[in-house]
């Protein structure tokens, strides 16, 4: 079955990709990605909140900020994430192995859908959101989540957060493809049958990642193929373009 939507809004941020113009040289060869973690400034945000977030907050909320024009509101939300705050859970499980007492902030902070409930805090947003994690196949589960809510509920639009960065050394060697990216997507439902975009998995045999979906969803989406495919956890997604 092939999930229709059109997309109303989408932006991206990568270290050393933050405009849509990075994102455009990027796609046409003519910049790489950074091996520097610079961060998005996130001016909106009062400093004093803005100083308690680290870097993983800071990629999140900018993409769900920018993808949703800063709305203040109920935006129903679906936000997802392979590893989430990972950095801010290592120190945690540090703490335990030392010995210390654990930061009841820093643990609450944490977890899986910390950022979202931030997000929700900060634009008034009483709308469901929910936090979504299904390992290299993270990003386009996340996005089915949402598409699928758009339809069951008859939403006229959802927002759709994607976030990582690359995870702290101890557990490199165990992530083939660790890349630092976040996308925002505002996803508006289908008018009359006239869609931007479907998508569907069908099962097949393929065992092994075949590379950062979001970053290949950027490829696409900035791209003029008329069809992607990701073979991943034995499915093969397939995004189709109208």
């Amino acid at each position: 079955m092939e999930l229709a939507f059109n997309i109303a809004q989408c932006v991206a941020w990568a270290p050393g990709l933050e405009s849509q113009q990075d994102w455009e040289l990027w796609q046409s060869g003519k910049k790489d990605i950074s091996n520097e973690l610079g961060l998005p400034q996130l001016k909106a945000i009062p400093p004093m909140q803005r100083r308690r977030l680290s870097p993983f907050a800071k990629v999140t909320l900018h993409c769900a900020l920018e993808a949703s024009n800063h709305f203040q509101g109920d935006l129903p939300c679906v936000f997802s994430s392979r590893h989430g705050d990972l950095h801010r859970t290592s120190e945690l499980i540090e703490d335990v192995v030392e010995g210390n007492d654990l930061s009841p902030t820093r643990f609450g902070l944490s977890v899986h859908n910390a950022v979202s409930g931030l997000y929700s805090i900060y634009t008034k947003n009483h709308a469901p959101i929910s936090a979504v994690s299904f390992g290299d196949a993270s990003f386009l589960s996340g996005l089915v989540d949402a598409v699928v809510k758009l339809h069951a509920h008859n939403l006229s639009e959802i927002l759709y957060v994607y976030s990582d960065l690359k995870v702290p050394e101890c557990y490199a060697e165990y992530v083939a493809q660790d890349i630092s990216i976040g996308t925002g997507i505002l996803i508006k439902a289908v008018s009359k049958n006239d869609h931007q975009f479907s998508l569907e998995c069908l099962p097949n045999d393929a065992t092994e990642s075949q590379g950062c979906q979001a970053l290949e969803f950027m490829h696409f989406f900035l791209g003029k193929n008329m069809s992607w495919e990701s073979k991943i956890n034995q499915q093969t997604w397939k995004m189709k373009r109208n």
